[in-house]
């Protein structure tokens, strides 16, 4: 197919040449008089480049090629002017030009300017091709990783996500059990339907039930108005419940009610409503010894464990490391107008042999970190967060040891502020304080 290329010239002489000169050259040309017709056509044909006058009637040459840009990321523009000024010229390719010309126009030099935009569309076209075989071999909906354990993971989601079957999603804070959520929800029957969220331990639970369940007018004080739940607001969806540990017992037992008859009853209604919902919960705690403890329902557990997915922690799978690094890396340089071309082994290897507690989170924090404070185009430090990480074969210590160090040396940072400190961590203010209590850890000014 010969190549299209959209004309925006509001002076019909020019135009007609315009379109005469580029037809003669094999090109297939659509010329329009306005920025408005080119806008208009922009939406009912497709075109490789753009050529367009600067100064048009209405909306300015570089303020289309934005808005075409928007829409059309792929197109490159060739801007026309008769008032060229250095100050034009770097506006316009700052803004995503790929050249201009300044009238008359020199057809030599037209033909060569689209023959080498041309490539660059090509190039760029080719090279977002190899990126996406690339992430189509290392990613799967979302989640990034080619190694042994991630490929099972994968495997599990395909088979489980056509199913309306309860899942339990396990793992370290920071693995990606959300994405796990995401990807089962999105390969399954119900992927039209909403897939609502909700983080359990960042709600008080006055307010969880409410919103788990919604209410009616006059349910309460202030209750001036019916209010839909998540549940409702789910219906012919997919819920999905992060921190399910965390819900207090009258949650747990309307939860449960859910699980066993699909039916709910908001505050102050004296019905129940029946709702089509699929649920998949998540937690990074062991509900297990939560049961045991009896601070969790075993009923509720057996029905939420009707599938389970674990999702590994970053040190199982280190060799995922290097992709997670390269999509985080072109991620943060896009976001801070940066080209960093990647890390030097030696950083690389640091990073492949730090522990990540806080699994990928953590990874991307830091990688974020070496893109704001590098300016160079190959990363070479590692900031100093990480290079104060001991990176040899530490001693094997109970993640709950590990966790309370943890919460005492925040308390301490922040000089007893449990709300910096809970914000610090990731986690709410409810489960901040069921920590303490539960390690026994005593007031900041005794630490």
């Amino acid at each position: 197919m010969r190549p299209k290329i959209l004309v925006v010239e509001d002076n019909k002489a020019e135009l007609d040449t315009l379109t005469e000169v580029l037809a003669s050259s094999g090109y297939d040309v659509l010329p329009v008089l306005s920025a408005e017709k080119a806008l208009a056509l922009s939406k009912k044909e497709s075109f490789d480049l753009m050529i367009t006058d600067l100064v048009l009637p209405g909306i300015n040459g570089i303020e289309l090629m934005e808005k075409i840009k928007r829409a059309h990321p792929q197109i490159e523009t060739i801007l026309i002017t008769g008032h060229a000024t250095v100050e034009t010229a770097i506006d316009a390719m700052k803004k995503g030009a790929y050249d201009y010309l300044v009238k008359p126009i020199k057809i030599k030099r037209l033909r060569v300017l689209i023959e080498k935009a041309f490539e660059v569309k090509q190039a760029r076209t080719r090279v977002a091709e190899l990126e996406g075989m690339l992430f189509k071999k290392a990613g799967f909906m979302g989640i990034i990783g080619e190694s042994e354990p991630m490929q099972k993971m994968f495997e599990r989601i395909r088979m489980v996500a056509p199913t309306d079957s309860t899942v339990l999603i396990l793992g370290e804070s920071g693995s990606g059990k959300e994405l796990v959520a995401n990807a089962l929800h999105k390969l399954s029957p119900r992927k039209e339907k909403p897939l609502i969220k909700v983080n359990c331990a960042a709600l008080p639970e006055s307010l969880l039930e409410s919103e788990l369940f919604g209410y009616e007018k006059g349910a309460f004080t202030g209750a001036d108005r019916r209010k839909p739940g998540k549940f409702e607001l789910a219906d012919g969806g997919t819920i999905f419940l992060d921190e399910i540990s965390e819900i207090s017992p009258a949650v747990q037992a309307k939860l449960l009610r859910v699980l066993e008859d699909k039916t709910i009853e908001p505050l102050g209604s004296t019905t129940s409503k029946r709702v089509d919902v699929r649920i998949i919960a998540a937690t990074n705690r062991n509900l297990t010894k939560l049961v045991r403890d009896g601070r969790f329902r075993e009923d509720l557990y057996y029905r939420l464990r009707v599938i389970t997915l674990s999702v590994p922690p970053l040190r199982e799978h280190p060799e995922d490391i290097p992709l997670l690094v390269s999509h985080f890396l072109k991620l943060f340089s896009k976001r801070f107008g940066k080209d960093i071309k990647g890390v030097s082994s030696e950083v690389m290897k640091k990073l492949q042999n730090l522990p990540w507690h806080g699994n990928v989170r953590e990874l991307k924090n830091t990688v974020q970190e070496m893109v704001v404070f590098t300016s160079k185009d190959y990363i070479t430090e590692l900031p100093s967060i990480s290079n104060e990480s001991n990176t040899t074969e530490p001693d094997i210590i109970p993640l709950s040891e590990l966790e309370r160090q943890t919460i005492e040396k925040a308390l301490i940072r922040f000089k007893g502020n449990k709300k910096k400190v809970a914000e610090a961590l990731g986690i709410s203010l409810r489960t901040l304080y069921r920590k303490i209590e539960e390690y026994k850890i005593r007031p900041n000014e005794e630490l």
